[in-house]
């Protein structure tokens, strides 16, 4: 255990001293956020009531499926998983690791638009706090569970961003983020129902903001959580051939 925290605490530093993983838990989602958060609550002031919900998606969602899967293509593709398993140290363990170390990151930058929404931009106070953070769980479980499979399943780091991208592009524009799904055609409204972003926004808005939804928060999570668990199965089956190729 003690082995694990210590590289826990090795690649958090090396995340934070990466250029790159820098820019996609940190500079791009804040930067975002910053601005499109003065925009969305200028355009539209209906907006502000699920900001901080919607930005957050955002800003988790590029994080985990645009900058997680990059470092781990890398580690097998530059034989560094071959090093950690001539210490002993197996693959599963790394890719923890990894998971773990970008959940803290998107969680700093989640407390950052938590905190500054209401403040900057007049955004919805969350009426329930414990809500909020039990959906922001699962939202990270979920998006680290998609960028993981992503990362064990590409065979470079430019079928990995292509992967990526096919999971961030509809999650932004039909998840409900941007606009409402239900303006949405009816086509693109039951693509989007495959997401997990349309259903945690769904419980971000029952739950936490108390409004109304199409979907109330214990199946949208039900939903949401089963999508996570999916990706780490197909993640295990990955990791097997993976490690049997080390």
């Amino acid at each position: 255990m003690n082995i694990l925290f210590r590289h826990l605490i090795i690649q958090f530093k090396i995340d934070i001293r990466d250029n790159g993983t820098l820019m996609t838990y940190y500079f791009v989602p804040l930067l975002f956020y910053f601005v499109m958060g003065a925009v969305f609550s200028s355009v539209n002031p209906i907006s502000r009531e699920t900001l901080a919900a919607s930005m957050t998606i955002f800003s988790v969602t590029m994080g985990a499926v645009l900058g997680m899967p990059a470092p781990i293509v890398r580690m097998y593709e530059s034989g560094v998983l071959r090093g950690f398993k001539v210490y002993g140290i197996p693959a599963w363990a790394v890719f923890f690791i990894q998971g773990i170390s970008t959940g803290l990151h998107l969680t700093i930058v989640s407390l950052v638009i938590f905190f500054t929404a209401p403040l900057f931009y007049g955004a919805n106070i969350v009426v329930n706090i414990p809500a909020y953070f039990v959906t922001l769980t699962v939202l990270l479980f979920t998006m680290l569970a998609i960028g993981l499979l992503i990362g064990v399943l590409a065979r470079s780091q430019s079928v990995a961003m292509m992967l990526s991208q096919v999971v961030f592009l509809p999650t932004m524009m039909l998840g409900g983020i941007m606009f409402p799904a239900e303006l949405l055609p009816e086509p693109l409204r039951i693509l989007g129902q495959l997401l997990p972003a349309t259903y945690i926004m769904q419980a971000f808005t029952d739950s936490a903001y108390n409004l109304h939804t199409t979907l109330s928060t214990i199946p949208a999570l039900i939903i949401t959580l089963g999508i996570g668990f999916i990706a780490i199965i197909c993640s295990i089956i990955r990791y097997k051939t993976i490690a049997r190729s080390l």
